[in-house]
């Protein structure tokens, strides 16, 4: 064996040994499994195999593994023991007897033997009465692979990645009891999770909060190791029932929900992401387009695909289900909300800087200033706060007017904002933008602050807002979305997009020391504030709770529907767009692109799901089709839940054709699969567009109808007025 492949097996055997000591015995399994098929001769990983199919309630599969570890090491006096546990566990107690009497050395034809024989019959439990994997640990899978692709060009976060750097290294540094945590990230060129290293983690953690110089020698140590981790580590071994909690963005990452759907079927894991908000949906103008249709396409899929989903705030949760409900009816997206009231204050202790942060763009020591948190873009309305520090300027002085202190990096649709304030010499005297601010200095600036603004057109939660009352510094706040969740009673409100309003009470706090005091003195009774701790509890809580069997499936297709199977495009969520992501399964496939979808070279599989009526009668399939650059041979066939034969069809297409497939299901009970034999592949590629990806089959469209139902079948055909395929 070669070193490359020596060193993947240790990998795996170390994995496995670590799982199985957190009692994690479903992905121990996995993991024992995986090095086994490196290393099949290792007898003592199969009985590590054993133990951990025994704890997790299959003593029949124990059995075969302990059967096979005294193939391989027949006289080990262990493994002959292990064979007798395993054989007592599923009721052979003469068996078992016979067992412990080899690993004794003695002779099992004694009286003794014949005794202890029956007193095993007595106690053995039958197999099918046996609890489940008791006391076994849930594991809760928090996927950072967004926040490690941030991570790459930034060092310090922003509200999603500090959301996910603080909770996932809380639950990592002490999780509920019940839970084994972990930390992963989707390696694309392994199209699979990787874990990353607790230690790995917590240290890109520390020091995103300490420093913002991301060039920083310890900075780039802590990415290679995480880079060396993800590159070269097996993949991770999820148990069955795991918690995939994601707490980032994932629409950005190809075929994300195939690979949950995946590890979903073939090993029960759970999906639950969280729902920071719904602003590309709800405020599209904000946006860019691409991220408008990428959110787009990823919600309408995440709500047909999550077993259950975390939101911020109630306007978030709220926000989600309404428009789940419009694209799906009838079915019910659920959603938990865990406030994100997070005290920075306590967070930090000691580590809050003692000293001014030495940066020519933040204020000068004992300087009055307000403090603004939040990327400098069109949602955060820093336009309208700038033409109020003008209008202050201009009314009071410059002299008697604090510096606004704006952190925060560019991004979309910043420009009016920042080509006002620099054609404005007041505004460049005195007002401040600056990003890279660490969290160590970030919160000497909320100390030093004598308040905060947030003017924002919407928002999921407003995490500025609550790191602002942890400091006893009063937010001023746009009274719009979940704003107001953030500030509750200890917030001043004004009203959005009410310029006279925001400047009067602007004047307010900077002029009239009294109130602005009494209104501080006010905050700790009226913001009940929690530490990072207690909601990656809350969280780990949730994502570790059993999931109720859904009632039906969500997405059904509708009968006589042509759904496209391609990349739709537009800002609305849409059944149709769930349709086209949801269908696909397995991993034979390639992206969706805007044209359609290619099958890889082998087995791919489309999966069907029938409304419960629809499944009690004959059923006929269209499928559009496209041959790629060279022709190929393919094979289809489809079948349902029924017994009777499925539906086959053999075709050669030609180069680059375009055609329909036509197949019947005589009894597709609940589902109609599809299974698509590209064969060994063929090129896409001509000498106009190279290509070098190897495919089988490419589709554009899917139908399910009555065999009766003309209407349906001549639309099809005449929306893809190609050769057709029938099967006999």
């Amino acid at each position: 064996m070669d070193l490359e492949g020596q060193g993947g097996a240790e990998d795996r055997l170390r994995q496995a040994d670590r799982l199985r000591d957190q009692r994690m015995w479903d992905a121990a399994a996995v993991a024992y499994r995986a090095h086994l098929e490196m290393r099949p001769g290792d007898w003592r990983a199969q009985v590590q195999l054993g133990h951990c199919l025994k704890e997790a309630g299959d003593p029949a599969a124990a059995l075969v593994a302990y059967r096979a570890a005294e193939a391989l090491a027949p006289n080990n006096a262990d493994v002959q023991i292990q064979l007798g546990h395993a054989l007592k566990m599923a009721g052979d107690a003469e068996q078992a007897w016979r067992a412990y009497a080899r690993a004794l050395e003695i002779d099992p034809t004694l009286e003794e033997a014949a005794r202890e024989s029956a007193a095993l019959s007595r106690l053995a439990t039958p197999l099918a009465r046996r609890p489940r994997a008791p006391g076994q640990a849930v594991q809760v899978v928090f996927d950072s692979s967004d926040l490690v692709a941030y991570l790459a060009d930034n060092r310090t976060p922003t509200g999603i990645q500090r959301v996910q750097l603080n909770v996932t290294a809380r639950a990592l540094l002490d999780p509920v009891e019940g839970v084994v945590a972990a930390a992963v990230a989707f390696e694309p060129a392994a199209r699979a999770w990787r874990e990353i290293p607790r230690d790995v983690f917590l240290a890109l953690w520390r020091l995103s909060r300490s420093g913002g110089d991301a060039a920083a020698p310890e900075w780039q140590d802590a990415l290679a190791a995480l880079r060396r981790a993800l590159a070269a580590g097996p993949d991770f071994a999820f148990a069955t029932g795991a918690s995939l909690l994601n707490l980032g963005t994932s629409w950005w990452i190809k075929d994300y929900f195939l690979h949950v759907r995946h590890v979903a079927r073939y090993s029960g894991v759970r999906y639950m992401p969280m729902i920071h908000d719904c602003i590309p949906l709800m405020t599209p103008e904000h946006c860019a387009p691409a991220l408008v249709g990428e959110f787009a396409q990823w919600f309408s899929s995440m709500a047909a695909t999550a077993d259950h989903a975390l939101a911020n705030s109630e306007w978030s949760a709220a926000d989600a289900r309404r428009i789940a409900a419009a694209m799906l009816p009838g079915a019910e997206l659920p959603v938990a909300v865990v406030r994100l009231d997070a005290d920075l204050k306590r967070e930090l202790g000691g580590m809050a800087a003692d000293t001014w942060p030495p940066r020519p763009d933040l204020p000068q020591p004992n300087e009055p200033f307000v403090l603004c948190v939040g990327t400098i873009e069109s949602r955060k309305n820093h336009l309208m706060l700038f033409e109020a520090w003008l209008t202050l300027i201009r009314r009071h002085g410059a002299a008697r007017v604090p510096r606004l202190v704006c952190i925060g990096k560019p991004g979309w649709l910043a420009e009016a904002a920042t080509t006002l304030w620099r054609n404005s010499p007041a505004l460049q005297e005195k007002v401040s933008i600056a990003h890279g601010v660490a969290d160590t200095a970030l919160a000497a600036l909320y100390r030093g602050a004598m308040f905060t603004v947030a003017n924002s057109h919407y928002e999921g939660w407003g995490l500025p807002v609550t790191e602002s009352l942890s400091f006893g510094r009063l937010p001023l706040v746009a009274r719009n979305t979940a704003l107001t969740e953030a500030g509750g009673e200890a917030a001043v409100y004004f009203e959005p997009g009410n310029g006279p309003d925001l400047v009067a009470k602007l004047e307010t706090l900077i002029f009239d020391t009294a109130e602005r005091t009494r209104r501080e003195a006010a905050i700790p009774a009226a913001a009940q504030l929690r530490s990072w701790a207690e909601i990656a509890d809350q969280m780990m809580r949730e994502a570790s709770r059993s999931a109720a069997p859904l009632a039906a499936p969500r997405l059904a297709l509708a009968l006589g529907t042509t759904y496209p199977l391609r990349l739709i495009g537009g800002g609305e969520a849409s059944r149709a767009k769930a349709v086209a992501e949801m269908v696909r399964d397995g991993l034979n496939w390639h992206p969706l692109e805007p044209w359609g979808v290619w099958t890889r070279p082998g087995l791919a599989r489309l999966r069907l799901t029938v409304p419960d009526a629809a499944g009690q009668g004959p059923l006929r399939l269209y499928l559009g089709c496209v041959a790629p650059g060279q022709e190929v041979r393919i094979g289809l066939r489809a079948h349902g839940a029924g017994s009777t034969p499925p539906a086959f069809l053999k075709l050669e297409a030609e180069a680059g054709s375009r055609f329909t497939c036509v197949l019947d299901v005589a009894a597709p009970g609940g589902e109609v699969v599809v299974e698509i034999d590209g064969g060994a592949g063929a090129g896409i590629g001509t000498r106009r567009k190279p290509d070098a990806r190897r495919v089988g089959l490419g589709l554009t469209a899917v139908m399910l109808c009555r065999p009766d139902d003309l209407a349906a079948r001549l639309d099809f055909l005449e929306r893809h007025a190609y050769r057709v395929f029938a099967a006999d």
